[in-house]
């Protein structure tokens, strides 16, 4: 996978990691490791890697695997989209 796979996502607390790793379990995923943690989302092939920096507060999440026939585009605007929830939560 190329550099462009990867997004960081800024203001992600322990709590807000917490309520990612347990709302991806909640919808079907498979989680392994712990940070970094490999989700098997169990959705078209989507296989991602989360690796959370305490002290910066910073996720980096990369798209390691997809389907062919899905757009990378397209899973990053779902993954935007509930990273921006996550962001502006409490």
């Amino acid at each position: 996978m190329s550099d462009h796979d990867a997004q960081h996502y800024d203001n992600i607390g322990k709590a807000k990691v917490d309520a990612i790793l347990q709302a991806l379990i909640d919808h079907g995923s498979a989680i392994t490791g712990t940070n970094p943690w490999d989700v098997d989302t169990r959705k078209h092939g989507v296989i991602l890697k989360g690796e959370w920096n305490e002290a910066a507060q910073v996720l980096t999440i990369t798209v390691t695997k997809a389907d062919w026939y899905v757009p990378r585009k397209a899973v990053w605007e779902n993954i935007d989209s509930l990273m921006q929830q996550v962001q502006n939560a409490g």
